[in-house]
This record gives structure tokens, sequence and C-alpha cells, in this order.
């Protein structure tokens, strides 16, 4: 009985520390965001979509603290909407509730996994999912449920930018996800009759250059 004790204390003991260890390290990632007030920066984004070839666009992207960003581009982006950091950040800004999960290796680097769950019922991230770096307390990866544009991964890559802002984002989703505009022509044609198809994926690379901080 004083052995079934015990245990049961120390999973009361450990399950605390995790939250309170989720919490600490969430809070270390927006310690870094909160010394970035707004930023701009230019991107080109690359469109990697099976058997349909779909030229680059360029995009401005702004950000204003604590969750404005917008992007403007020199035609139709294929992201679901907040993709990025966007969604992450919006997150940050409002109460969620951390859950550590455990550690893990993603693309070499060794990571805390973490799930937020928004305490906003009305929130449009419904689930996220966060793998952190433990040396540098940046984002490797993050994975969001939301209400109206399913779930999306983004892969975060780093050099030796300020902030710790990355310097190149990929983003898997599922097409059946987007929105296009009502008219569409050119390779978006192509791109509305893959989408009909099952399970058909869509991937993005983000290359950001010319980072202005805090201007």
């Amino acid at each position: 009985m004083k052995s079934l004790l015990k245990i049961i204390a120390l999973i009361i003991i450990s399950s605390y520390s995790n939250a309170q260890n989720a919490d600490a390290i969430i809070k270390s990632v927006s310690d870094k965001f909160a010394k970035i007030n707004n930023y701009t920066a230019d991107v080109l984004i690359k469109i990697d979509v099976e058997t349909i070839k779909i030229k680059d666009r360029k995009a401005k992207v702004s950000y204003k603290r604590p969750d404005q960003f917008s992007f403007k581009s020199d035609g139709f982006i294929l992201l679901p909407k907040n993709a990025g950091q966007g969604d992450f950040m919006k997150l940050l800004s409002q109460k969620s509730t951390a859950i550590y999960v455990k550690e893990e290796i993603i693309n070499n680097v060794k990571t805390h996994f973490i799930k937020l769950l928004p305490v906003d019922p009305n929130s449009e991230v419904v689930l996220a999912e966060v793998w952190i770096d433990k040396v540098y307390s940046r984002v490797v990866k993050l994975k969001t449920y939301t209400r109206q544009s399913g779930s999306y991964t983004v892969y975060f890559y780093y050099s030796s930018l300020p902030y710790n802002l990355p310097e190149r984002t990929i983003i898997e989703f599922e097409l059946k996800t987007l929105r296009f505009p009502g008219k569409l022509s050119g390779d978006l044609v192509e791109l509305e009759k893959e989408m009909k198809k099952k399970g058909s994926k869509g991937r993005v690379i983000m290359i950001y250059s010319n980072y202005k901080v805090n201007q």
C-alpha cells in the first residue's frame, strides 16, 4: 500500500513539474518575441504541388506586436490563413494551457514537445503542437489544428538573423483546406483540379530576406 502511494505521489509531482516546465519553456519563447515591436521582410515563395508547375511568388510580410500579420504579394499565395508564425504569435498573446509531452529530436535538433490548448472557446486555433529548441528557445516545428483551415505543419530554419527570426520556413498542408479567389487563371486552374483529388497535399517554401526590425 505504501509503495502504491509513493508511486501515485511521484506521478502527481512529475505531472506538476512538467506543467511548470511547459509554461516556463513557452515563456522563454514569448520573452524573445516580446523584444520585437514590428518588422518587415521580403519573401520568396516557392510552391511545390505534385504534377503541377507553379511559378514562384514574391511578397512583403509585415508584423506589428502583438499578433498583426499582413502579406502583400504579386499574385495569389498558396497558404492556409495565418500559416507560419501568425497563429503561433496569436497563441502567445492569449491564454493557453501548456502540456509538456516529451523530448524529441527534429531535424537533428533536441526539442521540447509541448501541446497548447487555447482557453478561449472561440479561438480559431483548436490545438497547437510545438517543438522548441532546447538550447536556443526557438520554434523548430509547429503543427496547428484550426476550425476553418484544417491542420498544417510548419518547419522553421534559422541562420544568424536578429531576434531568432527564421531564414526559411516550410509549410505542409492538404490542398482541400484552401479557399481560392472567385476567378482563377494560369497555373491556378490546374491547381484547382488537383485540389479535388483526395489526399492531395501542398508544400510551400518561404525564404526571408531584408528584415527590418523595430524601425
